[in-house]
């Protein structure tokens, strides 16, 4: 009988030929990699996702599969097998789902997915709720000084809001575990939420929100959330249960939100909030609770 693993570890990332213009998507390559930053790549916070492979290859004592990753040696590995996989000459946007193995065997799979706009992906801030009150002052992209901002204000750059996402708290509990802490192809947790809430269609408009047994929302089953609270977005911070995702790693270090605790009992039906994931970017979302 094998000991090996019955799971792999995986991150989902997006291969976009517009991130090839976005000097952004590459700026901290070299402070994540130590390989120079290129100038540029089609591949969606591609560091982010090496890390967050090798984070979860080092918890499970997959030193194999650690090695093959690790350093600046591992990171040009996953890029090399990432262009051997995809046709970098496509215009057609693709979800790229990156596994690892126990020993250390990197598979590509791939699938179109729809264009989006630069904004989604790389947003100039997180605009804060119509129902804000509260004027803020924001650098402005246009002007390089400052502007007073309302809440029904759009700045350049601001990711599209329109044709809200549906975000439904789970009505049962996940019990936390390394495996809603970390990315691996063991998701009974994540689908059996989906089924609770009645989303039984992954392209739906729709995300269930993950609650752990003390009442607080742990992270979405495909997504990162952010809740608008005390005048500041607020993602659940990693202590609740769910993972450090790539794009909520990014608003963090961007000062685009902090972390907390939020309870599922605060939620507001109607209200606005936030959801992004390494493939999609940033999406507009509305609670729903009934």
């Amino acid at each position: 009988m094998s000991d090996q693993p019955d799971f792999e570890l995986f991150s989902s990332l997006r291969y976009d030929p517009i991130l090839t213009n976005l000097p952004t998507n590459t700026s901290s390559w070299g402070s994540t990699t130590t390989a120079p930053n290129p100038n540029h790549s089609p591949y969606y916070m591609l560091p982010f996702h090496r890390d967050r492979m090798l984070q979860a290859a080092e918890h499970f004592n997959w030193a194999t599969a650690a090695n093959r990753i690790q350093g600046a040696s591992g990171f040009s590995h996953l890029l090399e097998k990432l262009n051997q996989a995809i046709d970098t000459n496509s215009t057609t946007p693709l979800r790229v789902r990156t596994l690892l193995s126990y020993d250390g065997i990197i598979r590509i799979e791939t699938m179109p997915v729809p264009a989006l706009p630069a904004e989604t992906l790389y947003p100039f801030r997180l605009p804060p709720p119509r129902a804000a009150s509260k004027q803020t002052v924001e650098a402005s992209p246009l002007t390089g000084g400052s502007l007073t901002l309302g809440p029904d204000d759009i700045v350049q750059g601001d990711p599209p809001r329109e044709n809200p996402f549906l975000v439904l708290p789970d009505t049962g509990n996940t019990t936390a575990s390394p495996f809603t802490s970390y990315k691996t192809t063991s998701r009974d947790m994540y689908t059996k939420a989906r089924e609770r809430v009645g989303i039984m269609d992954w392209g739906e408009r729709k995300e269930v929100l993950l609650v752990s047994g003390e009442g607080e929302i742990m992270e979405g089953s495909l997504t990162s959330p952010y809740f608008w609270r005390d005048g500041r977005w607020v993602t659940p911070t990693v202590g609740s249960g769910g993972q450090v995702g790539t794009t909520r790693r990014w608003a963090l270090e961007k000062g685009f939100c902090v972390e907390g605790v939020v309870k599922v009992d605060s939620l507001v039906d109607g209200e606005e909030c936030w959801i992004s994931n390494g493939v999609r970017g940033f999406l507009w979302g509305q609670v729903k609770l009934s």
